[in-house]
């Protein structure tokens, strides 16, 4: 009977060595309702406040994303209302059922500041809907400071990799404390190109039927907003900051592998907002780890009005020094290795060393499979080669992804200020 016991006691043992998995069940704080909002009122310059909130870690949380809009209440009784959301903005305008439209999920509110008087005090106003409201204390725009420099160096890294290290410099008259952000955009193209066009009606590939000669979706424009930076001068003689970090991206980055533009906005602000933001950072990056939960008594200038959950965010305020700096690639356009793989996963990409041409490279159906394979969501990208050149009524197909740059979250509706690819001052 213990022969018989140790036996099955081994046999679990080894089943437990073995296991590669097991489930644990991790005691995670559920207090994760914070509402998050960030962003500086500026004169001079349009103002953006970006709002977001906490999810739970355990998924369990329905997060459909944040419908709102914002009003910006001046001394005198003028109102201001945001004049662009990102609440349901499609990324990718639906254009037929294949692509859903991509939808923001943390909104930015945008305001046109450009004129406001900066004598004079402001309040913002939040209305989340479902999320609560939210108002800030009345603000004091401070003056700008001076953007003495805006710049980018090349650099190779150890690892062989060449890097944009872009930098700012900075004086203010007034302040000590600098607040930093900037706003990408960056045009790139899809993962290849196609001239050729598949015509279900007469099930034949011909030459493209769009205007011009270029797939109408091969070139996008994407643009982001980033987190915003405080620094301190407070322990130097003047108040400056000279070479400040913004952005470092290297040579295999989507957004400079055509044109790429950062407008980077420097403010002063006070030793309270600087205080704060740099506290949060210390919390988040430095004190704490995954599980710390953010202090109750970090509570900037906004505040709930009406709704549940804690806020977390202090607005500044002040005059903008503006500067915009283009960087456009002159040089070969690589993908990075992620996109290279994706593109040969999206063209059933295998290698035969035996036959190393087309057809035992690539996709290449029969015509008669063509109906099938464009109703699979396949399109023909060029012409099949073999070994004696191009094989007749044969042509290479891949996904419809591979020749729509909005897979990679653009978008081919251009702004009127974005500069044409010819520009020669670029």
């Amino acid at each position: 009977m213990k022969r018989l016991i140790f036996k099955y006691l081994s046999i679990v043992c080894c089943l437990a060595a073995v296991s590669c998995t097991y489930e644990y069940d991790a005691d995670i704080p559920s207090d994760t309702s914070f509402f998050v909002i960030d962003g500086t009122i500026n004169t001079g310059a349009k103002s953006r406040i970006t709002l977001s909130k906490a999810m739970r870690l355990d998924g369990t949380t329905d997060y459909t994303g944040i419908q709102a809009t914002g009003r910006l209440e001046c001394e005198d009784g003028t109102v201001i209302n945001n004049s662009y959301t990102g609440t349901g903005y499609p990324y990718n305008p639906p254009f037929d059922n294949y692509y859903p439209p991509v939808y923001n999920l943390s909104p930015v509110l945008e305001f046109d500041t450009v004129n406001i008087d900066p004598a004079k005090k402001y309040k913002l106003y939040i209305d989340a809907g479902e999320d609560g409201t939210f108002e800030s204390d009345w603000l004091t725009l401070y003056d700008s400071p001076v953007i003495d420099d805006l710049h980018y160096t090349e650099e190779t890294g150890a690892d062989g990799i060449k890097y944009l290290d872009f930098r700012v410099s900075a004086h203010s008259d007034y302040s000590p404390y600098f607040v930093v952000s900037y706003t990408e955009a960056w045009e790139h193209t899809s993962l290849t190109s196609t001239l050729l066009e598949y015509f279900p009606q007469t099930n034949t590939v011909d030459e493209a039927s769009w205007s011009g000669r270029e797939h109408p979706y091969y070139r996008c424009w994407q643009e982001s907003d980033t987190p915003i930076v405080v620094i301190s001068s407070a322990a130097h003689t003047e108040n400056r900051i000279t070479d400040a970090y913004i952005n470092k991206l290297d040579m295999y980055n989507l957004k400079i592998s055509v044109l790429y533009r950062i407008i980077v906005n420097v403010t002063s602000s006070s030793k309270d907002y600087y205080e704060y933001w740099d506290n949060l950072r210390k919390v988040s990056y430095v004190d704490g780890d995954l599980f710390t939960p953010i202090p109750s008594n970090m509570e900037g200038n906004i505040h709930r009005t009406s709704g549940k959950g804690n806020v977390i965010g202090y607005i500044g305020a002040g005059a903008a020094a503006v500067d915009t700096l283009y960087y456009k690639n002159k040089g070969f356009y690589r993908f990075p290795q992620s996109l290279s793989q994706k593109l040969h996963d999206l063209m059933y990409f295998k290698r035969d060393d035996e036959y190393p041409d087309d057809l035992h490279q690539y996709y290449c159906p029969s015509p008669g499979e063509w109906r099938q394979a464009y109703a699979l969501g396949n399109v023909p990208i060029r012409e099949a080669m073999g070994k004696e050149g191009f094989i007749p009524n044969t042509f290479v197909w891949g996904r419809k992804e591979c020749v729509d740059c909005r897979l990679l979250g653009g978008n081919y509706y251009f702004p009127d200020d974005w500069p044409d690819r010819n520009d020669k001052n670029l």
